[in-house]
């Protein structure tokens, strides 16, 4: 088996299953055709400013597991899952973010559709 084209053929494969829906001049929704514990596909949401990106799942995340906030285990778990993964974690909101530059941006977008679907297994 040939590693380059193997690789090729990966990342070609993985470039049609992800999608990028623009929502406004300044924010694209990024989607793929993983799913969660629940069956649901994640998504991020990138906005531009400046020179900076900005990573965000815009508070969706935890509304979808703990929408009436009841649950103060699941929020004070996944705090630290977000803070661990090097995203920041708005606790009056549930807002996970990262901002970062252009070229750290697919590797943002990457953990935090990954760190959604980990997210989902202790929900």
């Amino acid at each position: 088996m040939e590693s380059e084209k193997l690789k090729a053929d990966y990342i070609n494969w993985v470039a049609g299953q992800t999608f990028f829906n623009p929502w406004s001049d300044t924010v694209v929704q990024v989607e793929n055709e993983l799913v969660d514990a629940y069956g649901r596909k994640p998504f991020v949401l990138v906005e531009k400013s400046e020179d900076e990106y900005t990573v965000t799942d815009d508070g969706y995340l935890m509304y979808k597991y703990n929408p009436t906030e009841e649950n103060e285990d699941l929020n004070e778990y996944a705090a630290g899952m977000v803070m661990d993964a090097g995203f920041d974690f708005d606790e009056d909101h549930a807002v996970i973010e990262q901002t970062v530059s252009e070229e750290s941006l697919p590797g943002a977008i990457n953990a935090l559709m990954q760190l959604e679907i980990m997210l989902s297994f202790i929900a």
